[in-house]
């Protein structure tokens, strides 16, 4: 027979096995804890067992889930059906990406079809677009494509295409709603040497909580003079920039400004270069530095000591930039770029002549062909990350993003 054992006897747990605790919770419950993941390892979070792979998977809970880097729009010469001037580039090959099952496409305003638009700029699942409006006008749209959703921005007053635009949003921190930075430039007058720089010299800040522009003069302790295409990075609400610090021995610096236009700030970069590239990657600022071969890379990454308003920073000594990787086994290919870093990965993706886009892996020195671009690329060719933003924004000050029909 069956033997029984006594309520206190240590063999009693073989009778009753022990319930997982896991399994006490609900998908709710498990979709927020898996929402707290950082990509990488919510991958590996797949693999755990059916039930969290269809969790991550599902609908419902997507928009909780993070999400990662999918592909690239990029801007090309000749007209494009999904966007005049844009097409997009899979990373299918990539293990890490996350592929949506249909392609995105940027959003339209219906009265659009026989105007002039073009991507300026993307940030965390957004994209920032210019419609021109005729005589010289523009109008500023902000879309994005998981959602097909977008909203037309007021007109700012200016008028004319000698200004460079920016787009700052944190979908880490999506209540504060996004900003949109429009830099204005001018000649500056002739320096000692005769010669004139386009300079930066009014700055204009949209917020979506308020609806509304505010303009301001820059406040930098030199003039800057920025260079059209360079990336840019949104980080701890400031805005990062790489710029000519003009009339200070032609420094190539890192110009910063806060969302509020309060704080302003130019620190010098690593290597004194206009080539270089900074991007986002495990929420901090990377610095990439390449010779002109791309047969040896550097990348640094910022401190957040720098963002100590209150303290005087050493500045000419780059104390606040730490070297994070060093390679030299970059593929020998020609007209290499630097164009995008993985946002959760110690990935770079380069793009060269032979119209493809590598990803370089930092710790495993090795390269990997993720995509192949439908157009011929070209040096300078800009490039827009996408990460799809499944969520709505919180919007205030009466601006809300609207669907086309």
């Amino acid at each position: 027979s069956k033997p029984t054992y006594s309520s206190g006897h240590p063999f009693q747990a073989m009778e009753n096995p022990v319930e997982e605790p896991m399994s006490r919770l609900t998908r709710d419950l498990i979709a927020e804890i898996l929402s707290r993941v950082p990509y990488k390892s919510l991958c590996i979070c797949k693999c755990v067992c059916p039930a969290w792979r269809d969790l991550i998977a599902d609908p419902v809970y997507r928009k909780k889930i993070v999400h990662s880097l999918t592909g690239f729009f990029y801007r090309i010469t000749e007209e494009a059906a999904a966007f005049p001037g844009v097409n997009y580039a899979y990373l299918s090959a990539f293990p890490w990406a996350s592929v949506p099952k249909t392609h995105p496409r940027l959003p339209l305003p219906p009265d659009s079809t026989d105007r002039v638009m073009s991507v300026d700029d993307s940030c965390d699942g957004l994209f920032l677009a210019r419609i021109s409006i005729g005589a010289g006008n523009f109008r500023y749209m902000v879309s994005n494509p998981a959602t097909g959703e977008y909203t037309l921005l007021p007109h700012n007053g200016h008028a004319g295409n000698d200004s460079i635009a920016y787009l700052g949003f944190d979908s880490d921190a999506s209540t504060e709603g996004f900003h949109v930075f429009e830099f204005a430039e001018d000649w500056s007058p002739p320096d000692h040497r005769g010669i004139q720089f386009q300079v930066v010299t009014q700055v204009r800040i949209y917020s979506s909580k308020t609806g509304a522009w505010v303009a301001m003069e820059p406040k930098w302790d030199s003039q800057v003079s920025l260079c059209f295409g360079q990336p840019r990075v949104f980080r701890n609400g400031c805005l990062h920039l790489i710029g000519l610090s003009c009339f200070d021995a032609d420094v190539f610096g890192l110009a910063i400004v806060d969302a509020q236009g309060l704080k302003w700030r130019i620190v010098p970069l690593p290597a004194n270069s206009f080539s270089g590239f900074i991007g986002k990657s495990h929420g901090h600022l990377f610095y990439v530095d390449s010779d002109t071969s791309l047969t040896t890379i550097s990348v640094y990454t910022l401190s957040g000591e720098i963002y100590n308003w209150g303290v005087c920073h050493q500045d000419d000594d780059c104390i606040y930039w730490k070297l994070y990787k060093c390679s030299n086994v970059i593929p020998n290919k020609e007209s290499l770029e630097v164009i995008g870093v993985h946002p959760h990965a110690n990935l770079i993706f380069i793009a060269h002549s032979n119209n493809q886009v590598l990803a370089y892996d930092l710790d495993r020195q090795e390269s990997t062909v993720v995509c192949h671009l439908g157009h011929t690329y070209h040096r300078f060719m800009q490039f827009f990350p996408y990460v799809p933003l499944l969520s709505c924004l919180p919007l205030d000050g009466g601006i809300r993003l609207v669907t086309p029909s």
